[in-house]
């Protein structure tokens, strides 16, 4: 299946805008998870060609968010792991282990950096990212 998911689910992120400012992250998730449920969750599936294809926003387990396609027997998942504010080595070990646990449940993960992040824990996100040896494909949006 291709990659139109992911591009979609990237331009959607880069492009939102919260409905107003929150005090907390958890807030900002649920804001985020509304939108995409709105912009890829039509009241009922919707056609593709020939073939039926539905889009279905979930909790994503271990991850955040995880958006799924399903186009006949064919399905494409997008997993989403939300920050705001990453400060602290803490919560960056956080990030990574969700990331080392779920890479093998999803072929792409999208990881949003919201807010304040400190430049050493991104060169740190960074450094693991690029060393790392499984198989999904990691972005990382910062905004």
């Amino acid at each position: 299946m291709s990659t139109g998911l992911v591009q979609e689910a990237t331009q959607f992120i880069e492009e939102w805008v919260p409905m107003k400012k929150y005090h907390f992250e958890a807030k900002y998730l649920d804001d985020l998870k509304m939108q995409l449920q709105r912009k890829f969750s039509p009241q009922k599936p919707y056609y593709a060609a020939i073939k039926k294809s539905a889009v279905f926003i979930e909790d994503g387990k271990g991850l955040d968010i995880a958006i799924r396609k399903k186009a006949g027997a064919e399905e494409e998942k997008v997993g989403i792991v939300f920050k705001k504010d990453l400060q602290q080595l803490s919560d960056l070990q956080r990030l990574i282990s969700q990331i080392e646990k779920e890479g093998e449940q999803y072929k792409n993960i999208l990881i949003v950096l919201f807010g304040n992040t400190d430049g050493e824990m991104k060169e740190k996100l960074d450094t693991f990212l690029t060393g790392r040896q499984q198989k999904s494909v990691v972005t990382v949006i910062s905004r």
